[in-house]
């Protein structure tokens, strides 16, 4: 009977040993992950936030939540494609057209050409910028980027080959009108919550790694970034074609990585940043005369946008087009 409780003991011992095995297997696992994506999280979300393999355009859907506002297409041959960005047109009952113009914020220069052609013809664009209202950059002015996230972006855009927004878009013209934080607003209510971009960055690569597993789970397409697909575009004959159509496939992908309202309205960098936008957005409509007014902002700031209009506010989608943000090569 003795040997026989020892043998017991001893099974029970090996299952706990194997079960904190696993366990460590899995964080280790999970930190590898984390490790292995977080910069490239860092680096796709400068480029949809700013201050988001592609899917095909949806149907149009008045449900918020089901439109996509960026889409990969690729090529006829490897490392060739079109990242694209979606201008999204709502309409209320007063025959008010909306539009939500999602944006990329390193792009080809074409790209910006053409949303300048296309804001004179709106009544107002409210844009996305974190300065003071005053602040109007201009294509005519050098812009240098006194932040960190500027100072990065401009970096990221010189090794995609690409042009940088705030050097390509005009916000002089009368019917551009800020809705955005100031700098001192966005870092007094970051501190106030105990916020810093590094914190911010942790939690948006954490919900990715939940995005992912939720992906695998489901059988949806996994991250771009792989050590095999890295290392193929290591090998390529023209690497900035090579990572760029990497980029565009995770862009595309994760739309702006997340997918849990409740996150981004927490954090300050998408859910304070929207509610100043949407403010903006109530004050402009009371304007009779602005028929067509525009939202011009990151990509992955559309979801809570949408969200807003649609459920709030009363405005149906209607339309959508798109624009061409990177052809490659």
């Amino acid at each position: 009977m003795r040997d026989f409780c020892v043998e017991g003991r001893n099974i029970r011992a090996y299952q706990a040993a194997c079960a904190i095995i696993k366990v460590q297997v899995r964080w280790t696992e999970q930190i590898m992950y984390f490790k292995q994506h977080f910069i490239v999280i860092i680096l796709c979300n400068l480029v949809l936030l700013g201050s988001a393999l592609g899917q095909p355009p949806r149907t149009i859907d008045s449900d918020p939540g089901n439109t996509s506002f960026v889409l990969f297409e690729p090529g006829q041959e490897k490392w060739q494609g079109e990242l694209k960005t979606a201008i999204t047109t709502y309409q209320n009952e007063s025959g008010i057209q909306l539009d939500l113009v999602a944006t990329i914020h390193i792009a080809d220069s074409d790209y910006f050409a053409e949303l300048n052609q296309y804001f004179k013809g709106r009544d107002a664009v409210l844009y996305e910028l974190v300065a003071d209202a005053d602040v109007r950059p201009s294509p005519d002015l050098i812009q240098s980027s006194s932040s960190s996230v500027g100072f990065l972006q401009q970096m990221l855009a010189n090794f995609l080959g690409v042009a940088f927004q705030l050097e390509h878009v005009d916000y002089s013209p009368q019917n551009f009108i800020h809705a955005d934080l100031d700098p001192a607003s966005l870092a007094e209510i970051m501190q106030a919550k105990g916020e810093n971009f590094l914190s911010m960055f942790i939690s948006l690569a954490l919900a990715e790694m939940a995005n992912q597993q939720l992906d695998s789970a489901t059988g949806a397409s996994n991250s771009a970034f792989n050590l095999v697909s890295i290392m193929d575009a290591f090998s390529a004959t023209d690497q900035r074609s090579a990572f760029k159509t990497l980029f565009a496939e995770e862009l595309a992908r994760s739309g702006g990585v997340l997918t849990d309202p409740s996150l981004g309205n927490q954090l300050t960098i998408l859910g304070d940043r929207n509610r100043v936008a949407l403010q903006v957005l109530r004050d402009t409509l009371r304007d009779s005369t602005r028929r067509r007014v525009s939202i011009f902002y990151g990509a992955a700031h559309m979801p809570g946008i949408e969200q807003e209009i649609v459920g709030q506010m009363g405005f149906t989608q209607v339309s959508q087009q798109w624009l061409t943000a990177w052809a490659i090569p």
